[in-house]
């Protein structure tokens, strides 16, 4: 390994040579060079040698994609998450993958329908967590015969079991109803906003139901429940804005 202290000075690669700053150097310490090295893409793709790092590379295409199809089960509320959605999903897919004992390695599949419940509780923030905000259980009952889900929130009063630490005048509720599968012939999600509440405002209990139009679930899917708090501003007597990067979620249940 060879550091770059001198005039001459770049970053990326050169000539089968890259430079890069390691996170937390100091550019005055210098950069760090050296060779590209390690098998080529042909190679991985053909030699015996590569067969673990083939699986590794099918199966992490694998939990991707399902991370890819949970993003969209989940996409009325997901503009209200602070972390990297699609980190979190796939490290979590590749998780559900693991459970696959029928097929091998190279091979395994995401089986939601086995072990989508896994997803259920996944917080969508790290700043502000749904469970502090609401700080009584919002139920969820999932009916697969007829695809629908049934959410319930508990009375809320503010200050008690409602606590917004966003200091803006309005907030309303987000529920979304999708199934996560094969994201390439998915259903999209339903959603339904509730209206638009003072920050002050004391609110009675109440269900919401949420049906989807297909009610055929394979072995690959299963739905997915997803539940948000999102701020608002008044822009007019008529017209009420959501207020971006602040808010939060969660997956409800999912199964």
């Amino acid at each position: 390994m060879a550091i770059i202290k001198s005039i001459f000075k770049f970053e990326g690669k050169l000539e089968g040579m890259n430079a890069y700053l390691p996170k937390n150097r100091d550019e005055s310490e210098g950069y760090i060079l050296r060779t590209n090295g390690g098998p080529t893409r042909k190679q991985i793709e053909k030699l015996p040698s590569c067969e673990l790092v083939r699986q590794n590379n099918h199966e992490f295409g694998t939990s991707s994609a399902a991370a890819k199809a949970v993003r969209m089960a989940i996409r009325p509320v997901s503009h209200l998450a602070d972390i990297n959605l699609a980190s979190q999903f796939t490290s979590l897919c590749r998780h559900m993958l693991k459970q696959d004992k029928e097929n091998k390695r190279g091979e395994r599949m995401v089986f939601f329908s086995e072990f989508g419940y896994l997803m259920s509780g996944v917080n969508l923030n790290k700043n502000h967590l749904f469970d502090s905000v609401v700080r009584n259980p919002v139920s969820a009952t999932l009916d697969h015969a007829t695809a629908t889900a049934v959410i319930r929130f508990p009375a809320l009063q503010p200050g008690v079991n409602l606590v917004l630490p966003w200091q803006r005048p309005l907030f309303r509720f987000i529920i979304s109803l999708g199934v996560a599968g094969n994201y390439r012939s998915q259903q999209p999600p339903v959603s339904y906003n509730t209206e638009w509440y003072s920050s002050q405002q004391a609110l009675e209990a109440q269900t919401i139901t949420l049906q989807l139009s297909n009610n055929k679930f394979s072995e690959y899917q299963c739905m997915v429940v997803a539940v948000g708090v999102e701020m608002g501003m008044v822009v007019s007597d008529a017209l009420v804005e959501s207020v971006k990067h602040i808010g939060c979620g969660k997956v409800l249940i999912a199964g």
